[in-house]
């Protein structure tokens, strides 16, 4: 059960009754799962699996993705931390429950002892002190849930917490902030969840700066999912502005100097400068202070060093320099995919950068995945390189309808700039339409498009979707289907939208349940081969590259 600020509809709802069969649990243990389901704040209180659907990423476990983020918080300096750190705390948590339903319970049993074991004797800072019996109770009850699983008697380690009905306003707050932080760990239906969580943890206990974080991540995800290339706006910035003058914290001032710099970038855009250098130097100071706050702390060096890849001039090259030889020497995959990423767009080293990013698209992050198809076609020619066959690799794997617009977006981009194809071109085009998105934010992707290879033309707003406007236009006499007629009419209502950034529509969602169209039903669409010529034959360009690599 949720405590007594969160929503009904939080609540968590038993539906582990194949489960609880298949493991031969009686009825009284089942009445004590229940009990805890409805009676304690244990990850598997809150519903995430109803909530959020399954894991959006087909071919990478989540257990994978959070053991690489804990790698980079449980060692500094090479020295384990015996202090109690709230990010190593919602990974753990989220482990041992994706483990949990992995049918791995022992494991999971396992991982939340631990984390019950280190908490009896980590040093918590005077900060978390006031929330530590929200975080014991979390883990307790989590830990119980799983030891009745394994028909393991727990009763004691729920009667050794705080009761739910017992905690004060600060403690609620940082239940409500875990609660944010694990669902974030389930994008992008978490995303929303958790900055609801956020906000209430922060109208619980507006005093805590950690709680603000939470917020800025969560708030960041949401408008960037919904409304990308837009302005942060004024409860965001107003949450920065606090956050740098009254913290000293590294992890905090690396959040802001992210949203400065993001900040600055959408001002360069709409091409005003003197905003844009005001908010890129605002970065640029506060990621300074940053490193020299954050010594060798890999995790928030990685971050820092994210920031500075768009724009390097944040950082003077010797700190960079700095930077990188201290992660080199990491051995993770979420470090691997800065690296790559820096060595991609900053030293345009692509040999180095193809190294870093093959080991980090093991994480099975998105944005690595794309990174590499890049480097491959900076290596080699698009035409030499399978660009189709990988995104539609890239396709199955990752079943998000916002993932797939982007992957059916750089297939647009390849077939109305290297290769002829009309009835492939119009079978991507219809899945792009199709796709369960509102229909704006499919308009506002195609008005901003960066393609993974190289394009003699510069690829400023407007300029991919007026190109493929006009080839689309250019096919309509084509002998096509009543089906695919209806794609080009829908297409065109696609392009009459009024998409301007400041009338965006706040309410826009994704659709969740879309009837006519399912994820697999596309998924066996996009396996078909319905074209009439191959990607891999030497079609004529559509438009002559002056890049003779993609001739």
């Amino acid at each position: 059960m949720a405590v007594n600020d969160s929503t009904d509809a939080m609540a968590a709802l038993s539906v582990n009754d194949d489960r609880w069969k298949e493991l031969g649990l009686d009825d009284i243990i089942q009445t004590q799962l229940i009990k805890i389901e409805n009676g304690y704040e244990s990850i598997f209180s809150w519903s995430i699996q109803r909530l959020t659907g399954s894991n959006q990423n087909l071919r990478f476990s989540l257990v994978d993705k959070v053991r690489g983020k804990q790698e980079m918080i449980t060692y500094v300096d090479g020295c384990k931390n015996d202090e109690f750190n709230l990010n190593r705390f919602y990974l753990q948590l989220v482990a041992s429950y994706e483990l949990y339903n992995s049918k791995r319970y022992e494991e999971s049993y396992l991982e939340i002892g631990n984390v019950v074991k280190f908490m009896e004797t980590c040093k918590f800072d005077e900060s978390n002190e006031q929330y530590s019996s929200a975080y014991h109770h979390i883990a307790r009850a989590t830990n119980a849930y799983i030891a009745f699983t394994l028909k393991i008697d727990a009763e004691k380690l729920l009667n050794d917490i705080k009761q739910i009905n017992n905690f004060n306003r600060a403690e609620k707050a940082a239940i409500c902030a875990v609660k944010g932080r694990v669902f974030m760990e389930y994008a992008p239906k978490g995303n929303d969840i958790a900055l609801e969580f956020a906000s209430r943890a922060r109208n619980l206990y507006s005093a805590e700066h950690e709680w603000i974080i939470i917020w800025l991540k969560a708030k960041g995800r949401v408008r960037r999912y919904y409304q990308p290339y837009t302005m942060a706006g004024n409860d965001e910035m107003d949450a920065a502005k606090t956050l740098c003058s009254t913290t000293l914290k590294s992890h905090i001032l690396i959040e802001v100097s992210q949203l400065y710099k993001e900040t600055g970038f959408v001002y360069k855009m709409k091409n005003n400068y003197s905003e844009s250098n005001k908010y890129y130097k605002l970065a640029s100071d506060i990621a300074k202070k940053s490193v020299e706050l954050a010594k060798d702390d890999t995790r928030q060096l990685c971050f820092i060093l994210m920031i500075c890849i768009e724009n390097p001039k944040l950082l003077s090259k010797s700190i960079i320099d700095n930077l990188i030889t201290k992660l080199t020497n990491v051995k993770n995959s979420r470090v691997d995919q800065v690296l790559g990423l820096y060595y991609l767009k900053h030293e345009k080293d692509y040999a180095k950068a193809k190294i870093h990013l093959y080991r980090g698209k093991a994480a099975g992050q998105f944005n690595t995945a794309l990174q590499l198809i890049e480097v491959e076609c900076l290596l080699q020619s698009v035409k030499t390189f399978p660009y189709v066959n990988t995104l539609n690799m890239m396709y199955d794997d990752f079943p998000n309808p916002v993932r797939r617009l982007i992957i059916l977006k750089h297939l647009l981009i390849y077939y109305n700039y290297c290769e002829k194809n009309p009835k492939e071109m119009m079978r991507y085009l219809k899945l792009y339409i199709d796709q369960d998105v509102d229909d704006t934010i499919k308009k506002r992707h195609l008005t901003y498009t960066r393609p993974l290879f190289y394009v003699d033309t510069y690829d400023k707003p407007n300029e991919f979707m007026n190109v493929l406007s006009k080839n689309v236009e250019d096919l309509i006499n084509y002998k096509w289907s009543i089906e695919e007629k209806q794609t080009i009419d829908c297409f065109n209502k696609i392009l009459k939208l009024n998409s301007d950034d400041d009338k965006f529509n706040d309410s826009n969602k994704t659709t969740i349940n879309k009837k006519n169209e399912s994820w697999r039903k596309q998924r066996i669409d996009l396996s078909e081969n319905r074209s009439n010529e191959s990607y891999q034959q030497k079609n004529e360009s559509w438009r002559k590259q002056r890049n003779p690599r993609y001739e």
